[in-house]
């Protein structure tokens, strides 16, 4: 939506009419070349006359029918102006609005059915032609239905509002058995191309409709993305059959387990460029070290034996090519889970001129598409080609760029490597068999592939609505369906907190807040509140205050459904501990103890919440046994630090901090407590050197007004009752900031 639509359909989408017209009125006077004045016009009187009979005091049963049906028609009137303004001021969309409009083409449905009907009888009846006809029939056949279906991706996805008849004709059509699957495959993306820019409630109905009823599962997922990713917003309170239409659809146990595995397939697709770094960064690196290829102008090249290197090292072979096989065991295994691991290469195959095309970073691949047809030609015997693009699982659009990377590099390929992959062992990757090609979760993931590389790769995708980018002003990303509120309320519900779940192993925390926020009262069970209670500790909680109240009343209620559960009961610990209620954790953290009397960490925070309740004595002696079981352990070093400073015994503290401080693991508290030490025990001089390393560290440079406010808030403010019960005057802590800030002003 373009900012001068924003208040437009923002007023929609609270339902209010009066404003949409007003905003449209405005927009349409300063551009009359869109040539919408009449049909707003009949709007803005209608509603005229129905506000004039309302306030007469009339009462009119049917005024909540008029009237939501007056917001639908000013919904289809805006969505119309915005996508025809967009299409014909924009020098590069205009091109594909103005081309398959300028002719006398019928593009009735009818007329491209026949079309495509007509083309599926011309390709049986080519066998019936003598062999050394087909060749040439076949190709101009293919050149000139691909040209056609490019016209036909153009159109749809730069059409306007659909009627509902032309809704019905179009479904009829993507699902009948007498039109290529093909053909009903790209038609399908660009409906959910032109959805996803300007929603329509029947191109919606359409996918849904498609979804339901096709037999091909390309098709089908094709739909279900579709409609899916056409989702959003004030949709679901403007237009209500859609949400009753995802709740009927959702009935289906199917549904729900094809929508949790697209949205958890999704979020894949959003972690494809950090899995490509994490590929060129440690696998690549790994593997291109022990290969025994060399890259050469002049093609690949093995590299010789040094028969030297192996007979001193015999073993250095073998090992390398374990190397090998782990590096390349990981890329593997990160395959299988659901990682994007071709994308970082074939990102760089996307400039070839086939790519210019909208329809063709979405049509199916097939070695008959005038594109590829001629290079098959060119190479003679493409059994290698064929071979990698039916053992590898490539996407469609990636195929594609091997083709034609294939064809530049062919002529250079060793003749062993050329048999290899004739070979079909193709790099030991697994064959792809024709049952798993098959399925809807394999059909899913290599399209929301093509999906990913045309939002991120074309080059002016930034004039199109993105579902893999996070909108301005929010933090959750648009392709979270899961947060959508047409999903509230429906069986999705029970697959929330799994998705959630999934989300925060991610540290897309927002993001999981948003899923969450879609439970109602009666999907909220046990694992629902460890997350949210989990979730306020992370975003919040660890500061304190009301978050970590709620976050505590969440495992509360975890703990009502699942008595003494060891993950609810340490988040309660935490989450009292950080709300401040000590003893509360205490309570939490002992019967914790009885429950996992092996756990040394619940022992440990037993002691910190005995520290922070002025009760150190009782804490020594659990952290000298813990010192004694885990040597060297920082962690159990600082509690029993604090502890020893808090009961006074500053010289056994100081020897403690001298470690820390001293250790690689050393964390910027440890300078600020060892400092705080060694003022308690009368040092001045150690204590200010410790408190500018404290500031210095955490804040890096600094001056002296900024420090004086940090050592004020981060020191004196935080350690005022430790400071006060160990004599420590007003005046003292002054002139420990000045000395401080003298340190400081020094090191500048």
């Amino acid at each position: 939506m373009k900012s001068e639509f924003g208040h437009i359909f923002e007023s929609l989408s609270r339902m209010e009419l009066s404003g949409a017209l007003d905003a449209l009125k405005a927009f349409v006077s300063a551009h009359p070349e869109l040539a919408a004045d009449s049909c707003l016009s009949e709007i803005a009187s209608e509603y005229s006359l129905m506000s004039d009979y309302w306030r007469r005091g009339f009462r009119d049963e049917q005024l909540e029918r008029v009237y939501r049906n007056m917001l639908v028609r000013l919904y289809r009137l805006a969505a119309d102006t915005c996508v025809r303004h967009e299409l014909t001021h924009s020098s590069y969309l205009s091109v594909f609005y103005n081309r398959v409009r300028s002719g006398a083409r019928d593009w009735s449905v009818a007329s491209v059915r026949k079309h495509l009907e007509a083309f599926v009888a011309d390709v049986a009846m080519l066998q019936l032609e003598p062999e050394p006809r087909q060749g040439g029939l076949k190709n101009e056949l293919y050149r000139n239905h691909q040209q056609l279906m490019n016209d036909v991706f153009d159109y749809l996805w730069t059409s306007q509002q659909w009627t509902d008849s032309t809704a019905a004709a179009m479904a009829e059509l993507l699902v009948s058995p007498t039109v290529d699957t093909n053909d009903q495959q790209l038609m399908v993306s660009a409906v959910m191309l032109g959805a996803m820019n300007m929603f329509d409630v029947n191109k919606f109905r359409l996918l849904v409709e498609v979804y339901r009823r096709a037999t091909d599962e390309h098709v089908r997922q094709r739909a279900l993305v579709g409609w899916v990713l056409a989702l959003g917003g004030y949709r679901y309170r403007l237009f209500p059959e859609v949400g009753e239409t995802v709740a009927s659809l959702l009935a289906d146990g199917k549904a729900v387990k094809e929508l949790v595995e697209l949205q958890i397939q999704l979020l894949y697709c959003l972690s494809a460029e950090t899995d490509t770094n994490t590929i060129q960064k440690e696998i690549m690196p790994e593997l291109l070290r022990h290969n025994r290829l060399n890259i050469t102008p002049n093609g690949i090249e093995e590299k010789d034996e040094d028969s030297i290197e192996e007979i001193i090292h015999p073993e250095a072979a073998e090992r390398d090519m374990e190397k090998v096989e782990r590096s390349f065991r990981k890329m593997m295994d990160m395959q299988k889970a659901g990682a994007d691991i071709y994308f970082g290469g074939f990102s760089q195959m996307k400039r070839f001129s086939f790519f210019g095309s909208v329809s063709n970073w979405f049509v199916p691949f097939y070695a008959e598409h005038p594109a590829v047809s001629e290079v098959f030609r060119q190479l003679g015997d493409s059994k290698v080609v064929r071979n990698i693009i039916s053992h590898v699982p490539f996407c469609d659009s990636d195929k594609y760029s091997f083709v034609f990377a294939f064809q530049q590099v062919a002529g250079r390929l060793p003749q062993n490597i050329r048999e290899l992959l004739s070979s079909g062992n193709v790099m030991d990757m697994e064959n792809i068999d024709a049952e798993e090609r098959g399925t809807a979760a394999y059909v899913r993931r290599t399209y929301l592939q093509n999906l990913y590389r045309f939002f991120r790769l074309f080059p002016s995708r930034n004039l199109l609505y993105n579902p893999f980018e996070t909108e301005q002003g929010k933090t959750v990303p648009n392709c979270l369906f899961f947060a959508d509120r047409t999903f509230s309320g429906t069986k999705l519900e029970s697959s929330l907190c799994e998705i959630a779940s999934c989300l925060v192993s991610r540290n897309m925390e927002d993001a999981a807040w948003a899923v969450l926020g879609n439970c109602g009262a009666e999907s909220r069970d046990y694992q629902y509140y460890v997350l949210k209670g989990s979730l306020l500790l992370r975003r919040h909680g660890l500061s304190g205050g009301a978050e970590a109240d709620d976050a505590a009343g969440c495992f509360a209620e975890a703990l009502r459904l699942r008595h003494d559960d060891v993950k609810a009961l340490s988040g309660q610990a935490r989450a009292m501990f950080y709300a401040g209620n000590y003893g509360g954790a205490l309570a939490v953290y002992n019967r914790l103890i009885e429950l996992k009397p092996e756990s040394s960490g619940f022992v440990l925070n037993k002691c910190v919440c005995l520290v922070n309740l002025g009760r150190s004595e009782d804490a020594l002696n659990d952290i000298y046994r813990l010192d004694y079981e885990r040597p060297g352990d920082n962690r159990v070093g600082r509690v029993m630090a604090r502890a020893l400073m808090s009961v006074g015994q500053y010289d056994k503290a100081s020897k403690v901090y001298a470690g820390l401080c001293a250790s690689d693991a050393c964390e910027d508290d440890d300078l600020a407590n060892c400092g705080l030490n060694a003022w308690l025990s009368g040092d001045k001089m150690l204590a200010a050197e410790r408190f500018a390393d404290y500031l210095s560290r955490h804040y890096g440079s600094i001056g002296l007004d900024e420090g004086r406010r940090r050592f004020a808030e981060d020191i004196l403010g935080k350690e005022s009752e430790l400071l006060s019960d160990r004599g420590v005057s007003p005046v003292e802590t002054h002139l420990m900031s000045d000395l401080v800030c003298d340190l400081i002003l020094r090191r500048m």
